[in-house]
C-alpha cells in the first residue's frame, strides 16, 4: 500500500525529469541573416508562404515594407499640403507641422537617415510627365523605394505613387535644370 501511495509522486518526478532533459537540448540553428543588401520580393504568397505566381498588389507591398509604408504616408501628406498651398513644401519637415503630421516618420527604417526630398523633382527625359520627389537613401538590393509624382497639368490632380525603382533606372534621374 505504501508503494502505491508514492507512485503519483514518482510519476510527477518522472515528468519533471523529462521536461528538464527536453529543455537542455540545443536550440535549432537560426537562419542566416544576410549581411549585404537584400532584394525586394514582390511575389504574392498564400497563407502557407508558397508563391502563388501572381504579383503582390501595391497595397500588399506597401503594407509589408517599412520604407514603402513611410513614403506612402509622406505622399498622402504631400497631397494634402499641395491641396492647401498649390505647391510642394520646401522641406518634409513642413509636413510634420500639419494636423496629424506629428505621426509621420521621415527617416529610412534601415539606417535612420532622413528620406531624400527633392521639391523640384528628379526628372528623366524619357518620362517628362513624372518625377521623383522623395526616396529612400538606402539601397535595398537592386531597387530603391521612391515617391514618384505626376505633376498636375491643366487642372488635373497631383498623383503620387510609391515604387521600387531599379537602381540602374534611378541613376538616370537628374534634378531639374535651373
Amino acid at each position: 500500500m505504501n508503494m502505491f501511495a508514492r507512485m503519483p509522486n514518482n510519476s510527477i518526478f518522472g515528468w519533471l525529469a523529462a521536461l528538464v532533459v527536453a529543455g537542455c537540448q540545443p536550440a535549432a540553428p537560426r537562419p542566416a541573416v544576410p549581411s549585404g543588401p537584400t532584394s525586394i520580393d514582390f511575389s504574392q504568397r498564400d497563407d502557407s508562404g508558397n508563391i502563388t505566381g501572381e504579383p503582390a498588389s501595391p497595397d500588399a507591398i506597401v503594407s509589408t515594407d517599412l520604407a514603402a509604408s513611410r513614403l506612402q504616408d509622406i505622399g498622402g501628406f504631400l497631397l494634402l499640403y499641395y491641396g492647401e498651398n498649390k505647391q510642394l513644401p520646401p522641406s518634409l519637415d513642413e509636413l510634420a507641422s500639419m494636423p496629424g503630421g506629428d505621426s509621420l516618420i521621415l527617416t529610412a527604417p534601415s539606417s535612420g537617415r532622413p528620406f531624400v526630398y527633392q521639391p523640384t523633382g528628379l526628372w528623366l527625359a524619357e518620362h517628362p510627365d513624372k518625377c521623383i520627389v522623395a526616396y529612400d537613401p538606402d539601397l535595398r538590393g537592386a531597387a530603391r523605394w521612391c515617391l514618384l509624382m505626376t505633376p498636375p497639368v491643366s487642372g488635373a490632380a497631383l498623383v503620387v505613387t510609391v515604387v521600387a525603382m531599379p537602381e540602374q533606372n534611378f541613376r538616370k534621374y537628374h534634378p531639374a535644370a535651373q
